[in-house]
């Protein structure tokens, strides 16, 4: 089966990204891993939500979080599957206008290269008071 993201990604940098994760995962199995996460603008602006309401001190305890509700999720194969289908149906039902398979690849692209050559916000870690 083909990897749908070899048409979106060059093979080279998802060689360089899996090169990576495996020459980091042994430490990183022992003392954890630090990494710069990109957000989508929708995801990003609730995690910021949550930041400001309290619920999450910062957008690192966020995705700390959904990262455990994900690697819970894969305990129950047939609840992955069903939340799937769901969404699944929930987007075939969706009366919104179409796009053909090609244009919206087409867009997706544009949006990666437009993501690429533009920097986002970074949140910077507020020292902890000694």
């Amino acid at each position: 089966m083909a990897d749908p993201h070899d048409d979106i990604y060059p093979p080279e940098y998802r060689a360089a990204q899996q090169a990576q994760a495996a020459a980091l995962k042994a430490e990183a199995s022992e003392h954890g891993l630090r990494l710069e996460a990109y957000l989508v603008p929708s995801v990003a602006e609730w995690v910021l939500a949550q930041v400001e309401r309290g619920r999450f001190l910062d957008p690192s305890e966020a995705v700390f979080a959904a990262m455990q509700v994900f690697m819970e999720l894969g305990a129950h194969p047939d609840l992955h599957e069903e939340l799937f289908r769901r969404e699944m149906t929930k987007r075939l039902n969706d009366d919104g206008p179409t796009i053909p398979g090609d244009e919206a690849l087409a867009r997706l692209k544009e949006r990666i290269k437009r993501r690429a050559d533009h920097e986002p916000p970074t949140w910077v870690k507020v020292p902890y008071p000694s």
